[in-house]
């Protein structure tokens, strides 16, 4: 369901980009395309995931989902406990910010590691704030297991430019 709006996403900026300036190359567009592809899926996944779901049963079959958006939960985790039961669930939220320490240094170029780490972060809680008002809950174990994701791809992306060289 994400996949969609996260390519019609990148598509969007691609468009709005090469306008406002023409000479980037296709290359450099298509690269920073990517984390904004990855960052709008991201938001479907964690933010929109119940919102979307009922839009394409409507879309598809007409008629309500019958499931019906919950809004504002007020269900809060502030345990760190995430290392005592490391399910599939938390897992999935270290592999869900690796792809960020890679792709956001493809999409802003200045980027450097801590600016990097920081941004994603910022992201995370953002989202994991965002998360209640969409009937999801709040969980400090998303941030830490988000960050891990963050911190090992951007530790790898920075030490493979240190080692390759910095491109111009």
């Amino acid at each position: 369901q994400a996949l969609p709006i996260a390519l019609l996403a990148g598509v969007i900026y691609v468009i709005v980009k090469r306008k406002r300036q023409p000479q980037l190359s296709p290359g450099r567009a298509l690269l920073s395309a990517l984390f904004v592809c990855y960052l709008a899926g991201l938001l479907c996944l964690t933010l929109f995931y119940y919102v979307l779901g009922d839009a394409y049963y409507w879309l598809f079959y007409h008629m309500s989902s019958g499931s019906g958006s919950h809004w504002f939960s007020f269900e809060y985790n502030f345990t760190p406990d995430f290392w005592n039961d490391l399910t599939s669930e938390r897992l999935g939220n270290i592999l869900l910010f690796l792809p960020f320490g890679i792709l956001y240094p493809l999409f802003d170029q200045k980027a450097t590691w801590k600016r990097t780490l920081l941004t994603g972060a910022g992201i995370s809680i953002a989202i994991e704030l965002l998360q209640p008002i969409f009937g999801r809950i709040f969980d400090i174990n998303d941030i830490a297991l988000n960050l891990i994701g963050v911190l090992v791809s951007t530790t790898i992306f920075f030490t493979l430019r240190r080692i390759t060289g910095p491109r111009a």
